[in-house]
């Protein structure tokens, strides 16, 4: 008698035999309709109580039901405790290399794995070396193949903060894929196992960023559920106030106010939690600020702001974390603006907005690409269209010719353009409408 590995995943879940075939078959449907499967397999309860027998062999399922498998458990078919039982699967099938992904993400979305074939196949490094280390039974992590996955860590973020995420998501994905096999299947002490732990929560919670940044908003969510996950069952309160910072930020984009007022307080209690330095308490009181300037809130959008410049005020720590240095007063009086301008304070926002794209350094262009763009929009309100006009062309030129690559961006551009429409008869409107159709298409 041998337990098998799908009713233990499952149990660990929470998922009752029907509740996860209910969601088997929704996930079959899903994958159907987007040409991931041939023909969209049903699942059944007799047949998941077959495959969760005790006894061997079980039976195997049949190509399209293995990749609906696959994608929901996230795990091969093999790590599942199925295996082919007759001559008649093939010998590649049968000797697929297994790969750890990373753990299962909500079902509550479409299943998105890690790699799926044509720009996303694995890089050359990876499949080298997948097959050797995943039949090993001494791979021994090193610390300093830790240390280089970290530093690659910190250099995303740091392009990211210049260029954007639309080029770092991909590879981030593949990093934390390879971080998690190194958990499942390498030979660690407790210290380099919460190192691990503690990067792969890093990779996670920057996939997030990246997938939002990228315009990717349902991956984004799922990267950021995960990591608030990872970081609620280890007791990572650092990493819990970073991804509860994202997760308000994207919730003010998504129009979300209330939703970003408790991701905002919730950082700010695990903050508590850490006794984090006041660069971390300035970030939050500025996300707490916007969530309510969404919701046209003045008076609890003027306090969280006065907090937050407070806090900034109090100068830097040694402790600041990394995920806080973008934070500089520039961006820091762009975010304000920002929130000026949610609460229709048209004149303020552009004037905050226009101090601060002369503050940005080269170093965060995403950053003052989206000032810009806030800025341009910020001036239409205002009714000056001729500073609209010119900080739409920096925009544009940041896009063009400095290599950011940020979706939220060109989202901003394409709010400029409706702005600027019915203004198409003003001194250089038409031509830059033109240069933004070109740049958005």
């Amino acid at each position: 008698m041998s337990r098998s590995p799908m009713k233990a995943l499952r149990e660990s879940r929470n998922r009752t035999q029907a509740k996860a075939v209910d969601e088997l078959n929704a996930l079959a449907g899903r994958l159907a309709a987007e040409g991931r499967v041939s023909k969209r397999p049903t699942f059944t309860v007799r047949q998941m109580s077959k495959w969760e027998s005790e006894s061997k062999p079980r039976p195997y399922p049949h190509p399209d039901a293995r990749v609906v498998l696959e994608a929901y458990f996230q795990r091969s078919v093999e790590e599942l405790g199925l295996r082919p039982g007759s001559l008649s699967e093939s010998a590649e099938d049968s000797a697929v290399p297994v790969v750890t992904p990373v753990p299962l993400i909500e079902q509550s979305a479409a299943a998105v794995p890690l790699f799926a074939g044509g720009d996303q196949d694995p890089p050359p490094w990876l499949a080298q070396t997948t097959t050797g280390v995943a039949s090993s039974t001494d791979w021994r992590i090193a610390e300093d193949e830790v240390e280089l996955l970290r530093e690659a860590a910190d250099d995303m973020d740091a392009q990211d903060q210049q260029f954007g995420g639309n080029r770092l998501w991909r590879p981030t994905r593949a990093h934390l894929l390879w971080v998690h096999h190194m958990i499942d299947r390498g030979i660690y002490d407790d210290q380099l196992g919460q190192q691990l732990h503690s990067l792969a929560g890093k990779f996670t919670t920057s996939l997030g960023w990246f997938s939002y940044d990228a315009g990717l908003h349902t991956q984004a969510r799922q990267y950021f559920s995960e990591a608030l996950n990872a970081a609620m069952l280890t007791g990572d309160d650092v990493l819990s106030s970073r991804t509860l910072s994202n997760m308000c930020r994207q919730a003010v984009d998504l129009n979300k106010g209330r939703e970003a007022i408790r991701f905002a307080r919730l950082a700010q209690t695990h903050a508590e939690m850490w006794s984090a330095p006041t660069r971390v308490s300035a970030l939050l009181a500025i996300r707490e600020a916007q969530g309510h300037a969404r919701l046209g809130d003045v008076f609890n959008c003027e306090s969280a702001i006065k907090r937050a410049w407070k806090e900034w005020d109090r100068g830097t720590d040694d402790r600041d974390p990394d995920w806080t240095t973008f934070l500089n007063q520039a961006e820091l009086v762009c975010l304000e603006g920002m929130c000026r301008l949610d609460l229709g304070q048209k004149a303020r926002a552009q004037k905050l907005l226009a101090q601060s794209e002369k503050l940005q350094d080269v170093a965060h262009s995403r950053n003052r690409g989206m000032c810009l763009g806030r800025l341009a929009t910020a001036a239409i309100g205002a009714g000056d269209i001729d500073h609209s006009v010119d900080a739409s062309k920096k925009a544009i030129g940041l896009i063009q010719t400095a290599g950011m690559s940020s979706a939220r961006t060109v989202q901003q551009l394409k709010i400029v353009h409706d702005g600027l429409a019915p203004h198409h008869r003003a001194r250089g409107v038409g031509d830059l409408l033109e240069e933004i159709r070109a740049v958005v298409a």
